[in-house]
């Protein structure tokens, strides 16, 4: 059976005649003849510019060759002297004319092609009228040899093999196609391929449902407005982070002095930024104003001591003894990513509130187990659970499941994404190929903007590679963000906390992250809102790949 393309018929072909005839070819013809179907062409052509061609059918064998068919059916008939063609009443174009022009016009537009531009191609052409028997030769161009006729069509293989022998004589040294021509020409004539939408452009359309699902999400707050003290908790991407701004903002606004805190300096740099024009909201991270504090009361002189027990011990302390002296000074306090916040600290920040008893406190933090280092939140806080997903799309989201240890599995409502992409390295050597491959094609071919582009690594940059691989091609990475910028912005998983970016490539996962590998990916995942791509070494990769396949397989639990 012949290799039909398309491998059905049209359900738009009107002709019976072309019908019957596909049929035939499918059927009648060996494996080796590649037959297509109703093809349509066009032919550049700078002077004249473009030309159309098309073929009813053509015919390609890997030792013959190509054979252009035009098709007329019904009762057929010339007028020699007025040299016009009839099908029944109706008027028609020299079929032989339209056979032999579109030969060459499809001669033209494969010797354009680099494949066939060096190669010499065997082609003929031919007319069919498979109504109707023809007894010999029509016109000194149409020769019978040329004709395919009603008698034709029983053994039409038959025809086929003496058209080709016309055209090729006795002496004449076919040039084959092969097997490799064959392929060309299915690509040329019949092309598959996928007309997907650019990375860039998904993020924008992201961005825009996520922001929508998210601002619908501000109902909460409404259903909060008269609770003093509540803890709201979800999965990273819930939305927490979002509504623990909205709620300083609506506060600020209605004339209350907001303390907006978090663990991470830079999630509170980026707070600041954003909410820098919002009267009465103060954004600052929680060691950054009790520092401040302390110096202000003078209980602190001079650079404060590095060591992680006077920051997490005693810097909280001072803070109580400031406060006594200062006095307090919010109306309200807000505590975003309360899953790092120690138990001890809560006093100091609830020593802020002018009114201890009545002033608003509000935590919002991550449920998942896997984060807490604390001592916890405090008991007498409302709870509020947040059960939905609103700025990852589904498929990181998926991924970032693998990695949550929680009583319920939130629901993604955000758009379905591309698929997660997980790339194996062997060495630095291939790390750094994986990532520049990675950032060329973002950037060149997917129009993605750098700086909608974020490395993580859960290495600090005096034991990270990524800072000594100097050029990535086209690309550098920096540690300093910039709007327009043409470098790509690279941090600490763990300084990116509660941060965001359309795309994140998260590197250097290794046997040194596997110590805390469960906690890394689910914080570097799930900073990814568009698209994630995962660089990891080839032994944690393929435990990676298993679980992203298991979360995928058909029947595996929906999150």
């Amino acid at each position: 059976m012949a290799r039909m393309y398309p491998e059905r018929l049209r359900t738009e072909t009107l002709s019976n005649a072309e019908k019957e005839l596909y049929r035939r070819f499918a059927t009648q013809l060996p494996a080796e003849f590649h037959v297509f179907h109703s093809v349509s062409w066009q032919v550049p052509d700078v002077r004249y510019g473009a030309s159309d061609g098309e073929a009813d059918f053509l015919l390609a064998h890997p030792n013959l060759g190509i054979m252009v068919i035009e098709v007329k059916g019904g009762l057929i008939r010339y007028d020699g002297l007025q040299a016009h063609w009839y099908s029944g009443s109706a008027s028609i174009k020299d079929p032989f004319d339209q056979a032999k022009n579109n030969k060459y016009s499809l001669q033209k537009l494969l010797k354009g092609d680099p494949y066939f531009s060096s190669r010499w191609l065997s082609m003929g052409h031919a007319v069919a009228f498979p109504d109707v028997d023809v007894k010999g030769s029509l016109r000194l161009d149409a020769p019978r040899e040329i004709i395919l006729d009603a008698s034709d069509m029983a053994n039409v293989l038959a025809w086929v093999q003496a058209a080709f022998a016309h055209w090729h004589g006795q002496t004449e040294a076919i040039s084959t196609l092969g097997e490799a021509g064959l392929q060309a020409i299915a690509r040329i004539l019949s092309p598959s391929w996928e007309l997907r939408l650019s990375l860039a452009t998904i993020i924008q359309e992201d961005e825009t449902e996520i922001r929508r699902l998210t601002e619908d999400q501000f109902h909460i707050l409404d259903l909060l407005g008269r609770t003093r003290r509540a803890a709201v908790s979800g999965c990273a991407g819930s939305g927490k982070t979002t509504l623990a701004v909205e709620k300083a903002i609506r506060l600020g606004k209605q004339g209350a002095h907001v303390l907006l805190t978090c663990y991470n300096r830079h999630l509170a740099d980026n707070l600041a930024n954003g909410l820098a024009d919002i009267p009465g909201v103060e954004v600052a991270s929680f060691h950054a104003i009790a520092l401040e504090w302390c110096r202000q009361a003078g209980l602190l002189i001079g650079p404060a001591p590095s060591d992680q027990a006077f920051f997490e011990d005693r810097l909280p302390d001072l803070l109580m003894g400031a406060i006594d002296k200062l006095g307090p000074k919010f109306d309200a306090v807000i505590v975003d990513e309360g899953q790092d916040f120690r138990e001890h600290w809560w006093v100091p920040l609830q020593s802020f509130l002018r009114d201890t008893m009545n002033g608003f406190l509000f935590v919002f933090y991550d449920d998942n187990q896997k984060l807490y280092s604390g001592g916890g939140i405090p008991t007498e806080f409302l709870p509020f659970p947040l059960s939905r997903n609103l700025r990852n799309t589904q498929q990181v989201h998926k991924m970032v499941m693998n990695y949550y240890r929680s009583g319920t599995i939130p629901a993604a409502l955000g758009p379905i994404g591309r698929p997660v992409e997980v790339h194996a390295y062997a060495d630095g050597d291939a790390l750094k190929q994986l990532l520049r491959q990675a950032l060329h094609r973002l950037v060149s071919q997917e129009n993605v903007s750098p700086e909608d582009i974020v490395v993580l690594t859960p290495r600090a940059a005096a034991r990270s590679v990524l800072w000594r691989f100097g050029s990535l091609g086209n690309f550098r990475l920096t540690d300093k963000w910039a709007a327009g910028g043409a470098d790509i912005y690279c941090t600490t998983v763990h300084s990116f906390k509660g941060l965001e970016s359309p795309v994140v490539i998260l590197a250097e996962i290794d046997e040194q992250a596997a110590l805390d590998l469960e906690t890394i990916l689910y914080v570097g995942c799930s900073r990814a809102v568009s698209h994630l791509i995962v660089l990891a070494e080839s032994n944690t990769a393929e435990a990676i790949a298993g679980l992203k396949a298991a979360d995928q397989a058909p029947g595996a639990g929906s999150n």
